[in-house]
This record gives C-alpha cells, sequence and structure tokens, in this order.
C-alpha cells in the first residue's frame, strides 16, 4: 500500500522530533519505521476518528519493531486520553499560541463546574 500525503507528513514530522534518535533506546535511527502510540486499529479509527489516530503526536518514528512494540500504549482507556490530551494541549497552542493553553484550561474548568466537580 501507498502512503498517503497525511501518513507522509507524520513520519516526516515525527523524525524531525526525534533528531534522527530513536525516542525509546536512543539509538541513531538508520531503517527507522513509524510507531502508532494508539494503534492504527478499526476499533479506534471508530471510538476516536481519523484526526486523533493520523495525527503525529500519536506517533513516533523509531528504530526497530521492538521499540515499535513499546511506543504502543495499548488498551488502556486512560493511556488513549493521556494520548490525546496532548494532541489537544498541541492544536490548541498551535491555534492560539500560549493563550491556547489559557483557553483549554477555562474551558476544563467550565466543563467541571456543569459537571458540579469542585476544582
Amino acid at each position: 500500500k501507498r502512503m498517503n500525503e497525511r501518513e507522509i507528513e507524520q513520519r516526516e514530522e515525527a523524525l524531525m522530533r526525534s533528531s534522527g534518535i530513536c525516542p525509546v533506546c536512543n539509538k541513531p535511527i538508520v531503517s527507522g519505521q513509524y510507531a502508532h502510540k494508539i494503534g492504527n486499529r478499526e476499533i479506534y479509527r471508530k471510538k476516536y476518528g481519523s484526526w486523533i489516530i493520523d495525527h503525529t503526536l500519536n506517533g513516533e518514528y523509531v528504530c526497530s519493531l521492538s521499540c515499535n512494540n513499546s511506543v504502543d500504549v495499548g488498551s488502556s482507556y486512560g493511556n488513549h486520553l493521556d494520548v490525546i490530551a496532548d494532541i489537544l494541549i498541541a492544536e490548541f497552542v498551535k491555534m492560539w499560541s500560549a493563550e491556547g493553553l489559557a483557553k483549554l484550561t477555562d474551558k476544563l474548568l467550565e466543563k467541571y463546574k456543569q459537571m458540579g466537580v469542585q476544582v
């Protein structure tokens, strides 16, 4: 299967983030591979949507299959939420710079208040 433009972009961004060093084992990446944190599986695409699964922060460029397996956060919903939170934070910052974090914080606090949660 040929990679589409978004898949190529994911891999390029992940490789740039790593500076050519595997984020798992710290070895130089010679012929690496792209590893999804939340697996690229139909069940997760249905649950979270392609925007999350295909987001560049849902993956790392790694040096080997064993390091690829180490990047996968598994099926834990809590681990998935942690990855999704990183993606949302990055997107808020991209959209509104540092003010984006304040917007996201305000939004979360408002939602907590609506749910009756004391913060």
